[in-house]
Protein backbone atom coordinates (compact mmCIF):
# COMPACT_ATOMS: atom_id res chain seq x y z
CA UNK A 1 0.00 0.00 0.00
CA UNK A 2 1.65 3.26 0.77
CA UNK A 3 4.76 1.80 2.51
CA UNK A 4 7.80 1.35 0.97
CA UNK A 5 9.51 -1.56 -1.48
CA UNK A 6 12.38 -2.17 1.36
CA UNK A 7 13.75 -4.72 -1.05
CA UNK A 8 15.06 -1.03 -3.03
CA UNK A 9 16.96 -0.29 -0.08
CA UNK A 10 19.90 -1.11 2.47
CA UNK A 11 20.94 0.03 5.72
CA UNK A 12 23.16 2.26 4.71
CA UNK A 13 19.57 4.03 3.23
CA UNK A 14 17.73 4.26 6.56
CA UNK A 15 20.66 5.09 9.27
CA UNK A 16 23.11 7.42 8.29
CA UNK A 17 26.51 6.05 8.20
CA UNK A 18 28.20 8.41 10.33
CA UNK A 19 26.00 6.81 12.95
CA UNK A 20 27.08 3.88 12.68
CA UNK A 21 30.10 4.28 12.47
CA UNK A 22 30.38 6.09 15.83
CA UNK A 23 27.79 3.19 17.39
CA UNK A 24 30.92 0.69 16.10
CA UNK A 25 33.43 2.66 17.54
CA UNK A 26 32.29 3.27 20.73
CA UNK A 27 31.29 -0.64 21.26
CA UNK A 28 34.48 -1.57 20.31
CA UNK A 29 36.33 1.01 22.63
CA UNK A 30 34.00 -0.19 25.25
CA UNK A 31 34.38 -4.01 24.80
CA UNK A 32 37.95 -4.33 23.59
CA UNK A 33 36.51 -6.33 21.34
CA UNK A 34 36.78 -5.61 17.25
CA UNK A 35 33.23 -5.00 15.55
CA UNK A 36 32.28 -4.56 12.17
CA UNK A 37 28.95 -3.52 10.58
CA UNK A 38 28.23 -5.54 7.43
CA UNK A 39 25.19 -5.03 4.49
CA UNK A 40 23.10 -7.58 3.56
CA UNK A 41 25.99 -9.56 1.46
CA UNK A 42 28.53 -9.02 3.80
CA UNK A 43 30.29 -5.93 2.48
CA UNK A 44 31.29 -3.41 5.11
CA UNK A 45 29.25 -0.53 6.10
CA UNK A 46 31.91 1.06 8.32
CA UNK A 47 35.48 1.80 9.17
CA UNK A 48 37.74 -0.35 10.81
CA UNK A 49 37.52 0.68 14.29
CA UNK A 50 40.58 1.49 16.24
CA UNK A 51 42.15 -1.86 17.35
CA UNK A 52 41.61 -2.20 21.10
CA UNK A 53 44.07 -3.67 23.41
CA UNK A 54 42.64 -6.90 23.61
CA UNK A 55 43.41 -7.28 19.69
CA UNK A 56 46.51 -6.01 20.05
CA UNK A 57 47.71 -9.09 22.22
CA UNK A 58 46.32 -11.32 19.89
CA UNK A 59 48.33 -9.64 17.01
CA UNK A 60 51.34 -10.19 19.21
CA UNK A 61 51.01 -13.54 19.71
CA UNK A 62 53.62 -15.91 17.63
CA UNK A 63 50.52 -18.55 17.07
CA UNK A 64 49.78 -17.03 14.06
CA UNK A 65 46.28 -15.92 14.85
CA UNK A 66 44.66 -13.84 12.03
CA UNK A 67 44.33 -10.48 11.90
CA UNK A 68 41.02 -8.62 14.29
CA UNK A 69 38.81 -8.24 11.51
CA UNK A 70 37.77 -10.65 9.59
CA UNK A 71 38.39 -11.23 5.61
CA UNK A 72 35.30 -9.88 3.43
CA UNK A 73 35.00 -13.52 1.88
CA UNK A 74 34.62 -14.29 5.23
CA UNK A 75 32.13 -12.40 6.67
CA UNK A 76 29.77 -12.59 3.85
CA UNK A 77 29.39 -16.40 4.57
CA UNK A 78 28.77 -15.18 8.12
CA UNK A 79 26.04 -12.65 7.08
CA UNK A 80 24.48 -15.20 4.36
CA UNK A 81 24.17 -18.01 7.41
CA UNK A 82 22.97 -15.77 9.74
CA UNK A 83 19.32 -16.16 9.88
CA UNK A 84 18.27 -16.35 13.70
CA UNK A 85 19.29 -13.80 16.87
CA UNK A 86 22.84 -13.21 17.81
CA UNK A 87 24.81 -16.68 17.82
CA UNK A 88 28.39 -17.26 19.14
CA UNK A 89 30.29 -19.18 16.32
CA UNK A 90 33.80 -20.58 15.47
CA UNK A 91 35.18 -19.35 12.25
CA UNK A 92 38.18 -20.04 11.03
CA UNK A 93 39.98 -20.42 14.73
CA UNK A 94 38.04 -17.35 15.82
CA UNK A 95 35.12 -16.89 17.80
CA UNK A 96 32.37 -14.51 17.17
CA UNK A 97 29.10 -13.27 17.85
CA UNK A 98 27.06 -12.80 14.89
CA UNK A 99 23.59 -10.67 15.33
CA UNK A 100 21.21 -9.75 12.44
CA UNK A 101 19.48 -6.78 11.36
CA UNK A 102 16.19 -7.14 11.29
CA UNK A 103 13.29 -4.30 9.47
CA UNK A 104 9.89 -6.30 8.62
CA UNK A 105 11.64 -9.39 8.27
CA UNK A 106 13.97 -8.59 6.04
CA UNK A 107 17.76 -8.96 6.29
CA UNK A 108 19.44 -5.33 6.01
CA UNK A 109 22.68 -6.37 7.60
CA UNK A 110 24.81 -7.75 10.30
CA UNK A 111 26.78 -7.03 13.42
CA UNK A 112 30.26 -8.91 13.69
CA UNK A 113 31.43 -8.93 16.73
CA UNK A 114 34.97 -10.88 17.97
CA UNK A 115 37.92 -11.72 15.88
CA UNK A 116 39.66 -13.23 18.35
CA UNK A 117 40.80 -16.69 19.69
CA UNK A 118 38.04 -19.10 20.79
CA UNK A 119 39.74 -20.12 23.22
CA UNK A 120 40.44 -16.77 24.87
CA UNK A 121 36.84 -16.92 26.15
CA UNK A 122 37.10 -19.41 28.41
CA UNK A 123 39.56 -20.33 31.21
CA UNK A 124 41.55 -22.69 29.56
CA UNK A 125 41.95 -19.93 27.32
CA UNK A 126 43.06 -17.14 29.65
CA UNK A 127 45.85 -19.64 30.84
CA UNK A 128 47.19 -20.35 27.23
CA UNK A 129 47.33 -17.06 26.30
CA UNK A 130 49.16 -15.55 29.57
CA UNK A 131 51.82 -18.89 28.87
CA UNK A 132 52.22 -17.45 25.18
CA UNK A 133 53.15 -14.43 26.68
CA UNK A 134 56.04 -16.25 29.04
CA UNK A 135 53.46 -14.89 31.95
CA UNK A 136 53.67 -16.91 35.05
CA UNK A 137 50.83 -19.93 35.78
CA UNK A 138 50.84 -20.78 38.83
CA UNK A 139 48.14 -18.83 40.24
CA UNK A 140 46.56 -17.73 36.94
CA UNK A 141 45.43 -21.51 36.40
CA UNK A 142 43.42 -21.33 39.77
CA UNK A 143 42.53 -17.97 39.04
CA UNK A 144 41.09 -19.36 35.49
CA UNK A 145 39.46 -22.37 37.21
CA UNK A 146 37.52 -19.60 39.23
CA UNK A 147 36.90 -17.31 36.36
CA UNK A 148 36.00 -20.19 34.22
CA UNK A 149 32.11 -19.98 35.29
CA UNK A 150 32.20 -16.40 34.74
CA UNK A 151 33.81 -16.41 31.73
CA UNK A 152 30.82 -18.11 30.23
CA UNK A 153 28.06 -16.27 32.05
CA UNK A 154 29.82 -13.19 30.53
CA UNK A 155 29.79 -15.08 26.92
CA UNK A 156 25.85 -15.29 27.51
CA UNK A 157 25.75 -11.61 28.24
CA UNK A 158 27.87 -10.61 25.51
CA UNK A 159 25.09 -12.20 23.05
CA UNK A 160 22.52 -10.46 24.35
CA UNK A 161 24.02 -7.44 24.87
CA UNK A 162 24.96 -7.25 21.03
CA UNK A 163 21.70 -8.59 19.83
CA UNK A 164 20.47 -5.20 21.53
CA UNK A 165 22.92 -3.33 19.68
CA UNK A 166 21.84 -4.77 16.51
CA UNK A 167 17.98 -4.33 17.71
CA UNK A 168 18.43 -0.90 18.33
CA UNK A 169 20.05 -0.28 14.78
CA UNK A 170 17.20 -1.38 13.71
CA UNK A 171 14.74 0.42 15.63
CA UNK A 172 16.45 3.63 14.23
CA UNK A 173 16.23 2.07 10.70
CA UNK A 174 12.82 1.62 11.23
CA UNK A 175 12.05 4.55 12.36
CA UNK A 176 13.17 5.94 9.59
CA UNK A 177 11.53 3.90 7.30
CA UNK A 178 8.15 4.75 8.98
CA UNK A 179 9.39 8.51 8.29
CA UNK A 180 9.92 8.00 4.95
CA UNK A 181 6.40 6.04 4.42
CA UNK A 182 4.60 8.88 5.73
CA UNK A 183 6.69 11.75 3.81
CA UNK A 184 5.24 9.41 0.80
CA UNK A 185 2.22 9.79 2.18
CA UNK A 186 2.36 13.51 2.77
CA UNK A 187 3.53 13.64 -0.92
CA UNK A 188 1.00 11.55 -2.45
CA UNK A 189 -1.76 13.72 -0.09
CA UNK A 190 0.08 17.02 -1.98
CA UNK A 191 0.09 15.45 -5.37
CA UNK A 192 -3.91 14.73 -5.15
CA UNK A 193 -4.35 18.22 -3.97
CA UNK A 194 -2.05 19.66 -6.89
CA UNK A 195 -4.18 17.48 -9.45
CA UNK A 196 -7.43 18.24 -8.13
CA UNK A 197 -6.91 21.99 -8.41
CA UNK A 198 -5.81 21.85 -11.16
CA UNK A 199 -9.50 20.51 -12.67
CA UNK A 200 -12.70 22.67 -12.74
CA UNK A 201 -15.47 20.04 -13.36
CA UNK A 202 -16.64 17.81 -10.65
CA UNK A 203 -17.04 15.00 -12.89
CA UNK A 204 -12.97 15.94 -13.48
CA UNK A 205 -11.91 16.06 -10.00
CA UNK A 206 -13.71 12.69 -8.93
CA UNK A 207 -11.61 10.91 -11.47
CA UNK A 208 -8.97 12.45 -10.88
CA UNK A 209 -9.06 11.49 -7.37
CA UNK A 210 -10.02 7.57 -8.15
CA UNK A 211 -7.38 7.37 -10.73
CA UNK A 212 -4.45 8.87 -8.37
CA UNK A 213 -5.90 6.98 -5.17
CA UNK A 214 -5.45 3.70 -7.22
CA UNK A 215 -1.94 4.67 -8.19
CA UNK A 216 -1.14 5.67 -4.61
CA UNK A 217 -2.07 2.77 -2.85
CA UNK A 218 -1.58 0.17 -5.28
CA UNK A 219 -5.20 -0.61 -5.16
CA UNK A 220 -7.25 -3.35 -7.02
CA UNK A 221 -10.20 -0.35 -7.94
CA UNK A 222 -11.51 2.79 -5.87
CA UNK A 223 -14.97 4.16 -6.10
CA UNK A 224 -16.38 7.33 -5.10
CA UNK A 225 -20.21 8.01 -4.13
CA UNK A 226 -21.75 11.35 -3.63
CA UNK A 227 -25.04 11.45 -1.03
CA UNK A 228 -28.21 12.57 -2.96
CA UNK A 229 -29.40 15.04 -0.32
CA UNK A 230 -33.21 14.59 -1.90
CA UNK A 231 -33.62 10.88 -2.44
CA UNK A 232 -30.81 9.16 0.24
CA UNK A 233 -29.40 7.66 -2.31
CA UNK A 234 -25.41 7.13 -2.56
CA UNK A 235 -24.70 7.13 -6.37
CA UNK A 236 -22.02 6.09 -8.32
CA UNK A 237 -20.04 9.76 -9.09
CA UNK A 238 -16.26 7.82 -10.72
CA UNK A 239 -14.80 4.50 -10.31
CA UNK A 240 -11.29 3.53 -11.44
CA UNK A 241 -11.10 -0.25 -12.57
CA UNK A 242 -14.05 -1.04 -11.97
CA UNK A 243 -16.35 -3.18 -14.83
CA UNK A 244 -20.05 -1.81 -16.08
CA UNK A 245 -21.01 -5.24 -15.41
CA UNK A 246 -19.97 -4.93 -11.28
CA UNK A 247 -21.47 -1.38 -11.36
CA UNK A 248 -25.01 -2.27 -12.91
CA UNK A 249 -26.71 -2.93 -9.63
CA UNK A 250 -30.04 -1.73 -7.87
CA UNK A 251 -29.58 1.88 -6.07
CA UNK A 252 -29.16 1.58 -2.21
CA UNK A 253 -30.53 3.78 0.33
CA UNK A 254 -27.76 4.86 2.60
CA UNK A 255 -30.01 4.48 5.12
CA UNK A 256 -30.76 0.48 4.32
CA UNK A 257 -27.24 -0.01 4.80
CA UNK A 258 -25.51 -0.98 7.54
CA UNK A 259 -21.99 -0.20 6.03
CA UNK A 260 -23.00 3.07 4.51
CA UNK A 261 -24.58 4.42 7.58
CA UNK A 262 -21.63 3.82 9.77
CA UNK A 263 -19.83 5.50 7.47
CA UNK A 264 -21.52 8.23 7.23
CA UNK A 265 -21.69 8.35 11.06
CA UNK A 266 -18.40 9.97 10.32
CA UNK A 267 -16.19 6.50 10.71
CA UNK A 268 -14.09 4.92 8.69
CA UNK A 269 -15.38 1.16 7.96
CA UNK A 270 -12.67 -2.00 7.39
CA UNK A 271 -14.37 -5.17 5.15
CA UNK A 272 -12.24 -7.89 5.81
CA UNK A 273 -13.80 -9.86 2.60
CA UNK A 274 -16.32 -8.50 0.49
CA UNK A 275 -17.27 -11.82 -0.78
CA UNK A 276 -18.23 -13.69 2.23
CA UNK A 277 -19.48 -10.47 4.50
CA UNK A 278 -23.32 -10.31 5.37
CA UNK A 279 -23.77 -6.59 4.68
CA UNK A 280 -23.01 -6.85 1.50
CA UNK A 281 -25.85 -7.10 -0.83
CA UNK A 282 -24.10 -7.91 -3.57
CA UNK A 283 -21.43 -10.88 -2.60
CA UNK A 284 -21.31 -12.73 -5.81
CA UNK A 285 -20.66 -9.65 -8.06
CA UNK A 286 -17.54 -9.27 -6.11
CA UNK A 287 -16.40 -12.53 -6.51
CA UNK A 288 -16.73 -12.13 -10.47
CA UNK A 289 -15.07 -8.76 -10.05
CA UNK A 290 -12.09 -10.04 -8.06
CA UNK A 291 -12.63 -8.04 -4.74
CA UNK A 292 -11.52 -9.06 -1.25
CA UNK A 293 -11.27 -6.03 1.52
CA UNK A 294 -12.65 -2.87 1.14
CA UNK A 295 -11.64 -0.19 3.29
CA UNK A 296 -14.59 3.03 2.82
CA UNK A 297 -13.97 6.37 4.16
CA UNK A 298 -16.88 9.21 4.98
CA UNK A 299 -16.19 12.16 2.29
CA UNK A 300 -17.48 15.23 4.85
CA UNK A 301 -17.15 18.53 4.52
CA UNK A 302 -17.61 20.68 7.92
CA UNK A 303 -18.45 17.19 9.71
CA UNK A 304 -21.64 17.02 7.14
CA UNK A 305 -21.47 13.89 4.88
CA UNK A 306 -21.57 14.20 1.43
CA UNK A 307 -20.58 10.83 -0.08
CA UNK A 308 -18.01 7.97 0.33
CA UNK A 309 -14.57 6.69 -0.80
CA UNK A 310 -13.90 3.09 -1.50
CA UNK A 311 -10.64 1.56 -1.79
CA UNK A 312 -10.48 -2.34 -2.83
CA UNK A 313 -8.07 -5.02 -2.29
CA UNK A 314 -7.88 -8.25 -4.55
CA UNK A 315 -7.08 -10.07 -1.55
CA UNK A 316 -7.61 -10.25 1.67
CA UNK A 317 -5.62 -7.26 3.52
CA UNK A 318 -4.89 -5.86 6.37
CA UNK A 319 -4.99 -2.14 5.99
CA UNK A 320 -3.21 -0.48 8.71
CA UNK A 321 -3.81 2.99 10.26
CA UNK A 322 -1.47 4.40 8.35
CA UNK A 323 -3.96 3.40 5.49
CA UNK A 324 -6.67 4.86 7.27
CA UNK A 325 -5.10 7.90 7.66
CA UNK A 326 -3.82 8.53 3.99
CA UNK A 327 -7.44 7.80 3.18
CA UNK A 328 -9.23 10.32 5.21
CA UNK A 329 -6.56 12.95 4.49
CA UNK A 330 -7.34 11.62 0.74
CA UNK A 331 -11.01 12.28 1.28
CA UNK A 332 -10.91 15.29 2.95
CA UNK A 333 -8.89 16.79 0.18
CA UNK A 334 -11.64 15.41 -2.75
CA UNK A 335 -14.19 16.71 -0.02
CA UNK A 336 -12.73 20.48 0.18
CA UNK A 337 -12.14 19.87 -3.95
CA UNK A 338 -15.73 19.26 -4.50
CA UNK A 339 -16.97 22.30 -2.53
CA UNK A 340 -14.39 24.53 -4.08
CA UNK A 341 -15.82 23.30 -7.62
CA UNK A 342 -19.42 23.77 -6.77
CA UNK A 343 -18.70 27.01 -5.30
CA UNK A 344 -17.07 28.17 -8.66
CA UNK A 345 -20.11 26.75 -10.41
CA UNK A 346 -22.03 29.03 -8.23
CA UNK A 347 -20.69 31.46 -9.27
CA UNK A 348 -20.61 31.14 -12.67
CA UNK A 349 -23.90 30.05 -12.75
CA UNK A 350 -24.66 33.32 -10.82
CA UNK A 351 -22.75 35.99 -13.05
CA UNK A 352 -24.62 33.62 -16.01
CA UNK A 353 -27.68 34.75 -14.18
CA UNK A 354 -26.63 38.38 -13.35
CA UNK A 355 -25.79 39.21 -16.96
CA UNK A 356 -28.98 37.67 -18.12
CA UNK A 357 -30.64 39.60 -15.58
CA UNK A 358 -29.27 42.94 -16.60
CA UNK A 359 -29.93 42.17 -20.12
CA UNK A 360 -34.32 41.46 -18.91
CA UNK A 361 -33.57 44.62 -17.09
CA UNK A 362 -32.48 46.46 -20.34
CA UNK A 363 -35.64 44.94 -21.51
CA UNK A 364 -38.12 45.85 -19.17
CA UNK A 365 -36.70 49.29 -18.66
CA UNK A 366 -37.78 49.86 -22.79
CA UNK A 367 -41.46 48.89 -21.71
CA UNK A 368 -41.47 51.82 -19.82
CA UNK A 369 -42.42 55.17 -21.83
CA UNK A 370 -39.76 56.58 -23.49
CA UNK A 371 -41.00 60.41 -22.75
CA UNK A 372 -44.29 61.37 -21.67
CA UNK A 373 -46.90 62.41 -23.70
CA UNK A 374 -47.54 66.32 -25.06
CA UNK A 375 -51.29 67.37 -24.66
CA UNK A 376 -52.66 70.80 -24.24
CA UNK A 377 -54.38 70.04 -21.07
CA UNK A 378 -52.48 68.05 -18.99
CA UNK A 379 -48.49 67.92 -17.96
CA UNK A 380 -46.90 64.51 -16.83
CA UNK A 381 -44.36 63.92 -14.40
CA UNK A 382 -43.09 59.93 -13.36
CA UNK A 383 -40.58 57.94 -11.82
CA UNK A 384 -39.78 54.63 -11.36
CA UNK A 385 -37.71 52.87 -8.96
CA UNK A 386 -37.29 49.41 -8.75
CA UNK A 387 -35.65 48.03 -5.82
CA UNK A 388 -33.84 45.03 -8.16
CA UNK A 389 -32.74 45.34 -11.02
CA UNK A 390 -35.85 43.99 -12.33
CA UNK A 391 -39.27 45.33 -10.87
CA UNK A 392 -42.86 44.45 -11.01
CA UNK A 393 -44.14 48.09 -11.02
CA UNK A 394 -45.05 49.59 -14.36
CA UNK A 395 -47.18 52.43 -15.17
CA UNK A 396 -47.64 53.56 -19.47
CA UNK A 397 -49.66 56.32 -21.73
CA UNK A 398 -51.73 55.10 -24.15
CA UNK A 399 -52.74 57.35 -27.21
CA UNK A 400 -56.31 57.10 -27.57
CA UNK A 401 -58.90 57.83 -30.59
CA UNK A 402 -60.28 60.95 -30.17
CA UNK A 403 -57.61 62.69 -28.62
CA UNK A 404 -57.82 60.85 -25.40
CA UNK A 405 -55.07 59.55 -23.31
CA UNK A 406 -55.12 56.29 -21.38
CA UNK A 407 -52.76 55.93 -18.30
CA UNK A 408 -52.26 53.11 -16.54
CA UNK A 409 -49.95 51.84 -13.09
CA UNK A 410 -50.14 48.76 -11.69
CA UNK A 411 -48.06 46.77 -8.82
CA UNK A 412 -47.08 42.52 -9.44
CA UNK A 413 -47.43 40.69 -6.45
CA UNK A 414 -43.82 39.70 -6.03
CA UNK A 415 -40.30 40.87 -7.19
CA UNK A 416 -37.27 39.96 -9.11
CA UNK A 417 -37.70 37.74 -12.37
CA UNK A 418 -41.10 36.60 -11.51
CA UNK A 419 -42.45 39.80 -10.78
CA UNK A 420 -41.33 41.47 -14.35
CA UNK A 421 -43.03 38.25 -16.73
CA UNK A 422 -45.98 38.90 -14.84
CA UNK A 423 -45.59 42.53 -15.65
CA UNK A 424 -44.68 42.34 -19.34
CA UNK A 425 -47.83 39.72 -19.48
CA UNK A 426 -50.20 42.53 -17.85
CA UNK A 427 -49.08 45.50 -19.93
CA UNK A 428 -49.29 43.28 -23.20
CA UNK A 429 -52.81 42.57 -21.96
CA UNK A 430 -53.82 45.76 -21.47
CA UNK A 431 -52.37 47.55 -24.43
CA UNK A 432 -54.04 44.20 -26.44
CA UNK A 433 -57.84 45.50 -25.44
CA UNK A 434 -57.15 49.04 -24.98
CA UNK A 435 -57.91 49.97 -28.62
CA UNK A 436 -60.53 47.99 -29.23
CA UNK A 437 -62.44 47.89 -26.14
CA UNK A 438 -64.21 51.35 -24.82
CA UNK A 439 -66.06 50.72 -21.92
CA UNK A 440 -63.56 50.66 -18.94
CA UNK A 441 -65.38 47.48 -16.95
CA UNK A 442 -65.15 45.50 -19.60
CA UNK A 443 -61.41 46.14 -20.18
CA UNK A 444 -60.36 45.55 -16.55
CA UNK A 445 -62.48 42.45 -17.27
CA UNK A 446 -60.80 40.84 -20.64
CA UNK A 447 -57.38 41.75 -18.38
CA UNK A 448 -58.45 39.88 -15.83
CA UNK A 449 -59.32 36.64 -17.97
CA UNK A 450 -56.31 36.85 -19.47
CA UNK A 451 -54.46 36.78 -16.52
CA UNK A 452 -56.39 34.45 -14.66
CA UNK A 453 -55.40 32.01 -17.41
CA UNK A 454 -51.60 32.58 -16.89
CA UNK A 455 -51.15 33.04 -13.05
CA UNK A 456 -51.06 31.06 -9.74
CA UNK A 457 -53.90 31.38 -7.60
CA UNK A 458 -50.97 32.78 -5.73
CA UNK A 459 -50.40 35.74 -8.54
CA UNK A 460 -51.95 38.65 -9.01
CA UNK A 461 -51.84 41.91 -10.36
CA UNK A 462 -52.96 45.63 -8.82
CA UNK A 463 -53.88 48.26 -11.25
CA UNK A 464 -55.23 51.94 -11.52
CA UNK A 465 -56.55 52.36 -15.14
CA UNK A 466 -58.28 56.18 -16.56
CA UNK A 467 -58.44 58.03 -19.19
CA UNK A 468 -58.15 61.55 -19.74
CA UNK A 469 -60.62 63.48 -21.67
CA UNK A 470 -59.14 65.16 -24.96
CA UNK A 471 -60.89 68.33 -23.32
CA UNK A 472 -59.08 67.92 -20.20
CA UNK A 473 -62.61 68.01 -18.41
CA UNK A 474 -63.32 64.91 -17.00
CA UNK A 475 -61.68 61.40 -15.95
CA UNK A 476 -63.06 57.84 -16.54
CA UNK A 477 -61.36 55.31 -14.33
CA UNK A 478 -61.34 51.56 -12.85
CA UNK A 479 -59.25 50.72 -9.65
CA UNK A 480 -58.96 47.21 -9.05
CA UNK A 481 -57.11 47.05 -6.11
CA UNK A 482 -54.74 49.37 -6.34
CA UNK A 483 -53.77 52.64 -4.41
CA UNK A 484 -56.61 55.48 -4.94
CA UNK A 485 -55.68 58.04 -7.06
CA UNK A 486 -55.44 60.96 -4.69
CA UNK A 487 -56.58 64.46 -6.18
CA UNK A 488 -55.67 67.59 -4.87
CA UNK A 489 -57.83 70.54 -5.29
CA UNK A 490 -57.67 73.40 -3.52
CA UNK A 491 -55.41 72.63 -0.97
CA UNK A 492 -58.01 69.22 -0.04
CA UNK A 493 -57.38 65.55 -0.79
CA UNK A 494 -60.02 63.43 -2.75
CA UNK A 495 -59.47 59.16 -2.38
CA UNK A 496 -60.72 57.98 -6.36
CA UNK A 497 -60.95 54.11 -5.72
CA UNK A 498 -63.95 52.96 -7.33
CA UNK A 499 -63.58 49.27 -9.52
CA UNK A 500 -63.50 45.93 -8.36
CA UNK A 501 -61.01 42.78 -7.27
CA UNK A 502 -57.27 42.54 -8.32
CA UNK A 503 -56.57 41.10 -11.70
CA UNK A 504 -55.78 38.02 -12.09
CA UNK A 505 -57.31 36.38 -8.39
CA UNK A 506 -61.10 35.35 -9.61
CA UNK A 507 -61.71 35.07 -13.23
CA UNK A 508 -65.75 35.83 -13.08
CA UNK A 509 -64.62 39.39 -11.11
CA UNK A 510 -67.08 42.03 -12.27
CA UNK A 511 -65.20 45.69 -12.16
CA UNK A 512 -66.98 48.85 -12.21
CA UNK A 513 -65.69 52.25 -13.78
CA UNK A 514 -66.64 55.81 -13.01
CA UNK A 515 -66.04 59.64 -13.76
CA UNK A 516 -64.82 62.54 -12.49
CA UNK A 517 -64.97 65.99 -13.33
CA UNK A 518 -60.93 68.16 -13.24
CA UNK A 519 -60.44 71.56 -13.01
CA UNK A 520 -57.58 73.89 -14.29
CA UNK A 521 -54.80 73.52 -11.61
CA UNK A 522 -56.09 70.32 -10.34
CA UNK A 523 -53.23 67.99 -9.19
CA UNK A 524 -53.59 63.80 -9.33
CA UNK A 525 -50.82 61.26 -7.92
CA UNK A 526 -50.77 57.99 -8.22
CA UNK A 527 -48.63 55.81 -6.43
CA UNK A 528 -47.93 52.10 -6.08
CA UNK A 529 -47.50 50.34 -2.50
CA UNK A 530 -43.78 50.80 -2.27
CA UNK A 531 -44.22 54.93 -1.73
CA UNK A 532 -46.43 54.32 1.16
CA UNK A 533 -45.09 51.19 2.75
CA UNK A 534 -41.18 52.24 2.92
CA UNK A 535 -40.07 51.92 6.03
CA UNK A 536 -37.05 53.22 8.52
CA UNK A 537 -34.32 52.22 10.61
CA UNK A 538 -36.53 52.11 13.34
CA UNK A 539 -39.36 49.65 10.97
CA UNK A 540 -41.67 52.67 10.70
CA UNK A 541 -43.78 53.16 7.48
CA UNK A 542 -44.28 56.19 5.72
CA UNK A 543 -48.31 56.07 5.74
CA UNK A 544 -50.50 57.67 3.90
CA UNK A 545 -51.11 60.41 5.43
CA UNK A 546 -47.53 61.39 5.23
CA UNK A 547 -47.97 60.83 1.66
CA UNK A 548 -51.12 63.44 2.23
CA UNK A 549 -48.96 65.97 3.59
CA UNK A 550 -46.28 65.66 0.77
CA UNK A 551 -48.97 66.12 -1.92
CA UNK A 552 -50.10 69.57 -0.38
CA UNK A 553 -46.76 70.85 0.44
CA UNK A 554 -45.19 70.24 -2.95
CA UNK A 555 -48.38 70.67 -5.18
CA UNK A 556 -49.94 74.21 -3.60
CA UNK A 557 -46.39 75.61 -3.85
CA UNK A 558 -47.23 76.83 -7.40
CA UNK A 559 -49.36 76.01 -10.39
CA UNK A 560 -46.22 76.55 -12.94
CA UNK A 561 -43.93 74.21 -11.00
CA UNK A 562 -43.08 71.37 -13.45
CA UNK A 563 -45.25 68.36 -12.55
CA UNK A 564 -41.73 65.98 -12.60
CA UNK A 565 -40.13 68.64 -9.92
CA UNK A 566 -43.24 68.03 -7.71
CA UNK A 567 -42.43 64.39 -8.35
CA UNK A 568 -39.20 64.48 -7.43
CA UNK A 569 -39.68 66.22 -4.56
CA UNK A 570 -42.72 63.72 -3.53
CA UNK A 571 -39.89 60.83 -3.82
CA UNK A 572 -37.33 62.73 -1.75
CA UNK A 573 -39.53 63.12 0.95
CA UNK A 574 -40.02 59.58 1.30
CA UNK A 575 -35.75 59.25 1.10
CA UNK A 576 -35.48 61.59 3.77
CA UNK A 577 -38.02 59.64 6.14
CA UNK A 578 -36.52 56.28 5.22
CA UNK A 579 -32.62 57.22 5.84
CA UNK A 580 -29.62 54.68 4.45
CA UNK A 581 -32.57 51.85 5.17
CA UNK A 582 -33.03 49.75 1.87
CA UNK A 583 -35.63 49.61 -0.32
CA UNK A 584 -37.88 46.45 0.14
CA UNK A 585 -40.50 47.75 -2.73
CA UNK A 586 -40.86 49.04 -5.89
CA UNK A 587 -41.50 52.39 -6.16
CA UNK A 588 -43.36 54.26 -9.14
CA UNK A 589 -45.10 57.12 -9.20
CA UNK A 590 -47.25 59.16 -11.67
CA UNK A 591 -47.92 62.85 -11.31
CA UNK A 592 -50.85 65.10 -13.78
CA UNK A 593 -51.56 68.61 -13.68
CA UNK A 594 -54.83 69.97 -15.50
CA UNK A 595 -53.86 72.72 -16.70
Amino acid sequence: MSELDTTEFTLADFVDVERLQALQDHFAALTGMATSIRDANGNPITRPAEKPAFCELVQSTSSGFAACQTSHSEAAELVRTCDRPCQSQCHAGLSQFVAPILLEDRHLGTIIVGDRPAQALTGEGLVTLAESHGLDCGELKDAAARLAPWADESMRSATDFIQELANTIARLAYNAYQLRCRINDLTAVHDIASKLAGHVSIQEILDAATRQLVDTMVLRAAGIRLLDEETGVLRIASTCNLSDRYLDKKSILATESAIDQEVLSGKSVYIRDLRTDSRNYYPEKAREEGLASVLVTPIKFNNKPIGVLRAYMDRVYEFSQFDEALMEAISSQVAAAIVNARLRQDAQDAERLDRQVKLAADVQGRMFPASVPTHPHFRFGCIHEPSFDLGGDFYDFLELPDGEIGMVIADVVGKGVPASLMMANARAALRSHAKRVSDIGELMKEVNLRLCEDTLISEFVTAFYGVLSADGRRLRYCNAGHEPLLLLRQGEIRRLDAGGLVLGLDPAAEYEWTEEALEPNDLLTLVTDGMVEAMNYDEEEYGRDRLHKSIQLHGNMAPDMPVNLVAQQLLWDVRRFAGLAKMSDDITLVVTRVV
